[in-house]
C-alpha cells in the first residue's frame, strides 16, 4: 500500500484512511523571533484515485522548532511546556469531536474558547441520514415564526405546506434536501400537487392552492438563503428565485370575489329580531363587521382603549409588520353596537369555525323570512368586511379614505372587495354622459 508522508511524520496507508486523519504539526516558516506555530492538520481522502485535501486549524501556540517532537507530536524542552501541550491537546480534542460528529454541531456550540472550526464545514457536511431535510428546516422556521407571535392562521399555513412536502417526499420515497431544490424539483412537485396529492375525496389541487403553497415555501427558502452564512448552509442555490415563464414558482394566485350584502339585505338583517339569543349575538357580530369593515381577526378585540372621541384607532394584526393603521370615524350603527356591549367587543369573541357555522344558520333563517331579497347560503366572516367596503364605494367614498378606514395597503388587493351592481354602473355612466340604456339579460354576442 502507498504511504503518504510529510516532513512531520507518516499518515499511514491510504487503505487505512476510511476516516479523516487528524494530527498535530508545526509549520516550516518561522517569525522574526525564530518561532513557529503549532497546527492541527486534518487530511481527508475524497476520491478513489488517492486525491486528498487538508485543512489546518491554529492552536495559537508558538514554539522554537527544535522544541517539537514530531514522533510524539508534543512540545518538549520549553519553559511553558505543560501549559502549551495542554492548550494543543484541547484544540486537538475539539477538532476530533467535530469530525466524529460528522459536522452536526452548529457554529454556536463552544468547543474551545476562541476556536474557529468554520474551515472544516465544507469538508464534513452532516451525515446523509442525520442532516436536516427541507421538512426539518420548515419546522425550524415555524418555531421562529411562533416566537414572533405570528397569527395562528398564518402559522397554520406553514404547517399545511410542510405536510405537503412530507407527502411529496413519501410519494417519491426520498427526502428533499436543500441541494435538491431546483427547477426539475419544482416540475416534480407541481406534478404531485396537481395530479397525485390527496385533496379530501379528490386528487390534486387547483391553481390557486398550488400558487399559495409555493408562495409559503419560497418564504421559508428566502429566510434560510438570506441567512446561509450564519447557518453555514452551502448547498441552497437561488434557483427558487427564478421568475418568468419557466421560473420556479407554479400556479396562479386566486382572487376571491367579494360576497357582500346589498343595501336592502343589510337593512333587513339590521331590523330583524331573532328568537334565538345566540343567533341574535351572531347578528351583532356580523353587523359590527358590516359597519366597521374590520377583519375577523381584529373585530372582537376592540375595547374602549381603541376608541377616542368616537373614532376607532387600530393596528390590524394582518398588516402589523407594515405599520398600517386603521383610523375611522364611527357611524351611528357602529357606535350603537359599541354602547350595547359597553365598549368591549371582546364579549363577542368566538372561534372562526363556530362563527361561520352559525352564520349559515342565521342566513338560512333570513332566506326563509325574506325570499324576495335573495340571500344566499355562502356568507362567511369575511362578508361583513365586503359589505362595508362595497357600501362605501357605491356611496361615493373616495379610495384613499376607504383604505385608511379599513387598514388596507394596496389598491390592487382592494378591487376584490367590491361588488359593483348593474344599477351602480348605470348611475356612474349617467354622471359622466347622461342617460344610458338598462342592461338586458338577452344581449346577443358580437
Amino acid at each position: 500500500m502507498k504511504n503518504i508522508t510529510s516532513h512531520n511524520g507518516t499518515y499511514g496507508s491510504i487503505s487505512d484512511r476510511t476516516k479523516p486523519s487528524v494530527r498535530k504539526m508545526i509549520l516550516h516558516r518561522t517569525d522574526k523571533l525564530g518561532l513557529t506555530k503549532v497546527m492541527i492538520e486534518v487530511l481527508w481522502y475524497k476520491n478513489s484515485d488517492n486525491s486528498s485535501t487538508f485543512r489546518r486549524i491554529s492552536t495559537d501556540v508558538w514554539i522554537n522548532p527544535k522544541s517539537w517532537n514530531k514522533k510524539k507530536q508534543e512540545v518538549q524542552n520549553d519553559p511553558d511546556v505543560e501549559l502549551k501541550n495542554t492548550k494543543i491537546d484541547k484544540v486537538f480534542t475539539a477538532v476530533k469531536t467535530y469530525i466524529n460528529s460528522k459536522g452536526l454541531q452548529t457554529g454556536k456550540e463552544v468547543y474551545y474558547e476562541g476556536l474557529n472550526l468554520n474551515s472544516l464545514r465544507d469538508l464534513f457536511p452532516s451525515n446523509q441520514f442525520n442532516r436536516k431535510s427541507l421538512f426539518d428546516y420548515i419546522e425550524d422556521y415555524r418555531t421562529f415564526r411562533k416566537g414572533q407571535n405570528t397569527p395562528y392562521g398564518t402559522y397554520k399555513e406553514f404547517k399545511t405546506m410542510q405536510n405537503r412536502i412530507l407527502n411529496f417526499d413519501a410519494y417519491r420515497g426520498q427526502k428533499t434536501y436543500f441541494e435538491n431544490i431546483d427547477i426539475r424539483w419544482s416540475d416534480d412537485f407541481e406534478h404531485f400537487l396537481r395530479n397525485i396529492a390527496e385533496n379530501k375525496d379528490k386528487k390534486g389541487y387547483k391553481d390557486g392552492t398550488i400558487e399559495k403553497t409555493y408562495t409559503i415555501l419560497i418564504t421559508v427558502l428566502n429566510h434560510f438563503y438570506d441567512r446561509r452564512k450564519s447557518y453555514f448552509i452551502n448547498n441552497l442555490t437561488d434557483d427558487f428565485r427564478m421568475t418568468g415563464r419557466n421560473g420556479f414558482k407554479r400556479g396562479t394566485k386566486s382572487v376571491n370575489e367579494a360576497n357582500p350584502l346589498n343595501k336592502e339585505q343589510l337593512d333587513a338583517l339590521r331590523k330583524h329580531v331573532f328568537d334565538e339569543k345566540h343567533i341574535e349575538s351572531i347578528k351583532d357580530r356580523f353587523l359590527w363587521q358590516c359597519f366597521t369593515g374590520l377583519r375577523y381577526g381584529d373585530a372582537f378585540k376592540i375595547t374602549a382603549d381603541n376608541i377616542k372621541n368616537d373614532w376607532l384607532y387600530l393596528m390590524p394584526t394582518k398588516t402589523q409588520k407594515h405599520r398600517i393603521k386603521v383610523e375611522q370615524p364611527l357611524n351611528p350603527f357602529a357606535l350603537a353596537l359599541l354602547q350595547r356591549y359597553n365598549f368591549d367587543m371582546t364579549k363577542l369573541s368566538i372561534t372562526n369555525q363556530a362563527y361561520n357555522r352559525e352564520l349559515k344558520d342565521l342566513f338560512a333563517i333570513m332566506q326563509t323570512k325574506y325570499p324576495a331579497l335573495n340571500f344566499n347560503d355562502d356568507y362567511g366572516s369575511h362578508c361583513g368586511r365586503d359589505t362595508f367596503i362595497s357600501e362605501c364605494v357605491q356611496n361615493g367614498v373616495d379610495w384613499k379614505t376607504i383604505l385608511l378606514w379599513v387598514g388596507q395597503s394596496s389598491y390592487t388587493i382592494m378591487h376584490r372587495y367590491i361588488k359593483v351592481t348593474d344599477s351602480y354602473q348605470q348611475d356612474q355612466m349617467k354622471k359622466a354622459f347622461g342617460k344610458v340604456p338598462p342592461k338586458k339579460n338577452n344581449r346577443k354576442n358580437d
